[in-house]
């Protein structure tokens, strides 16, 4: 019987050890009374903080000054940078002819319009160009373009005004 005890007792305490070993630690965290998706927190965080972040960028770009200033702005010449007259004079003999010539009150009128306008602003009469071309020589029409393109665009009396001096006056 003593044997009996003894195994009894043996098998008894293995199983008790695999009951023991087999449960689990009573330290196991504690579950919480509900679980949230971490998406469902997540992705809306996300989107909201995008969201903002280009509503920042848009705001800062439209309170910033340099916003509304033209990107391409139509550029006229300083009295620093005016074109060397006699490279002008050679190319429009080159491109027009040796007769080459300018309508000085046309091209002087043209340009102190493209001075008052602006560089942004390009504002040109074309019933009074269109009119004056009409009433100007056969022969000398395309100078009277020339003299409105040179005004308009170059904008700048004082080149209009070395041209006349350098004798590239258009007579009628």
């Amino acid at each position: 019987m003593r044997t009996l005890n003894i195994g009894f007792l043996a098998y008894l305490f293995i199983c008790v050890t695999f009951l023991l070993v087999d449960k689990p630690a009573s330290t196991a965290a504690q579950e919480p009374a509900f679980e949230l998706p971490v998406e469902l927190v997540g992705f809306p965080v996300i989107i909201v903080a995008v969201r903002l972040s280009n509503f920042v960028k848009k705001l800062a770009y439209s309170l910033n000054p340099s916003t509304y200033v033209s990107k391409r702005a139509r550029r006229s010449l300083t009295d620093e940078e005016m074109i060397n007259m006699i490279e002008a004079e050679k190319r429009l003999v080159t491109e027009l002819g040796d007769n080459v010539c300018i309508y000085p009150k046309v091209c002087l009128h043209h340009a102190v319009q493209a001075r008052k306008t602006g560089k942004r602003q390009v504002r040109v009469d074309w019933d009074d160009v269109f009119t004056n071309y009409k009433a100007s020589k056969e022969r000398q029409k395309e100078f009277y373009f020339l003299s409105v393109f040179l005004g308009d665009f170059i904008a700048s009396p004082k080149f209009c005004n070395q041209l006349v001096k350098r004798g590239r006056t258009c007579t009628d």
